[in-house]
């Protein structure tokens, strides 16, 4: 039996490579997976991805055509794992975009507006007290 985070590895690493290798769908775009979370049971796989937006592109769309894309695929995914990997049951994959990286463009923005408005405000004064 193997650790989960080592299993979630393997399956991140060997879909990577079947993805970039054996598929050879059109409505993959630029495709990175980011990560590979087991449920307890290891029945389930949730697979992160994000895609590149083409030029102009909505992201939402990208994401909903990539996410079809996969489902489509997910059945010749499992049985290439199966064929990968040594244990006894495979689990099912369920693609999901990955919103970390817009969650955390959006947080820099945010930080970077307070920078802008405690530079903005005068310098408080601050009294030293009389002795």
């Amino acid at each position: 039996m193997q650790r989960p985070e080592r299993l979630e590895d393997q399956i991140h690493f060997l879909l990577s490579n079947l993805i970039q290798r054996e598929l050879r769908d059109p409505e993959l775009g630029f495709l990175t997976l980011t990560a590979v979370r087991l449920t307890p049971d290891r029945s389930l796989a949730k697979v992160y991805f994000t895609v590149l937006p083409a030029q102009g592109g909505d992201q939402e769309a990208q994401d909903a055509l990539t996410r079809k894309a996969l489902g489509r695929a997910a059945g010749f995914l499992r049985s290439q794992l199966a064929s990968r990997l040594k244990i006894r049951r495979v689990p099912e994959l369920r693609f999901f975009p990955d919103g970390t990286l817009e969650e955390g463009n959006h947080l820099e923005a945010l930080l970077a507006e307070i920078g802008q408005e405690r530079e903005s405000r005068p310098p408080e004064a601050t009294e030293a007290p009389e002795a």
